[in-house]
């Protein structure tokens, strides 16, 4: 038996590593969460070979606090998605139209971006320490006013989700600047040219011909922000901890709470599969919309 000769095209073995690191690293990770999400029972990664009828996603959809955390997380990346988009929006607007120095714009370019190459472990540490009731640079302002304020936004149920998000907005909004402001400097200067001559002012210009321009562009961040943000792990367990009594719990934390210090494996992945279907159905929505145009 003579066997064909296989010829594979010299490409092919530029992309292998790339594909083979994907598989290693998204593919399989994914795959196994979605096995153990299914089948894992009880602590550990022990599954039964019987198929398990969605207990670790019902057992999930049955708890107690489900809805509030649910509710939580789509308050801190909805805001957060928000707050980047317009501020992200109006920082990247004004260095665009106002008539600065060259060197001052990059200069400015240079001093926004310098909160987002910040280690967000070291953000939020920074604010932990900025947001401290004692210790503080608030709180001891208060204190040498005189002010029976007690300042501790990370210790009140009412605020803790609230400074967390506002940190997230920090921290990331100038990289939303930076990408939008380079959409801002690809739109045809003509357009705004033929605008004056119609008799537009500065307000029509913005809304019929700036945000129209960047429109798909701002909807695509968007969708990638909350996507990420709602997944986002690092800020809120170290600023809080899901506290004070759960009022900043949100899916990541709540994850690693039942995987790292209850074993519930199953369970865990369970709620990893609910929060990855959430980021499916977002995008979905985002990318309907931009090919609507």
């Amino acid at each position: 038996i003579i066997l064909p000769k296989i010829r594979i095209h010299t490409a092919y073995w530029f992309v292998l590593p790339t594909m083979l690191f994907f598989i290693l690293l998204a593919i399989y990770p994914s795959g196994y969460v979605l096995f153990l999400s299914l089948f894992a029972t009880g602590k550990g990664t022990a599954f039964s070979a019987d198929f398990s009828n969605f207990s670790n996603f019902i057992g999930v959809w049955n708890h107690h606090n489900f809805s509030k955390i649910l509710v939580q997380t789509l308050i801190y990346a909805g805001g957060a998605t928000l707050l980047h988009a317009f501020l992200g929006f109006t920082f990247a607007l004004l260095l665009n139209i106002l008539p600065l120095n060259k060197t001052y714009i990059r200069t400015m370019r240079t001093v926004f971006l310098i909160p987002w190459a910040i280690t967000p472990t070291v953000v939020a540490i920074l604010f932990r320490l900025v947001l401290h009731p004692q210790v503080g640079p608030i709180a001891i302002f208060l204190k040498s006013i005189g002010s029976p304020v007690v300042f501790a936004p990370l210790g009140q149920t009412d605020t803790a989700l609230l400074f967390v998000t506002l940190t997230n907005v920090w921290m990331f909004t100038p990289f939303y600047m930076l990408m939008i402001l380079s959409a801002l400097q690809a739109i045809d200067l003509g357009l705004y040219e033929a605008a004056v001559v119609d008799g537009a002012n500065g307000y029509q210009q913005i809304f019929f011909i700036t945000i129209p321009s960047i429109r798909n562009l701002q909807l695509t961040l968007m969708m990638f922000d909350f996507v990420s943000t709602a997944a986002y792990f690092d800020l809120t367990w170290i600023m809080t901890q899901g506290g004070p009594v759960l009022s900043s719990e949100i899916i990541p934390t709540w994850v690693y709470r039942t995987a790292f210090q209850s074993f519930e494996f199953g369970k865990a992945s369970a709620i990893g599969m609910i929060l990855f279907t959430i980021s499916v159905i977002v995008s979905i929505i985002v990318l309907r919309v931009i090919n609507r145009e």
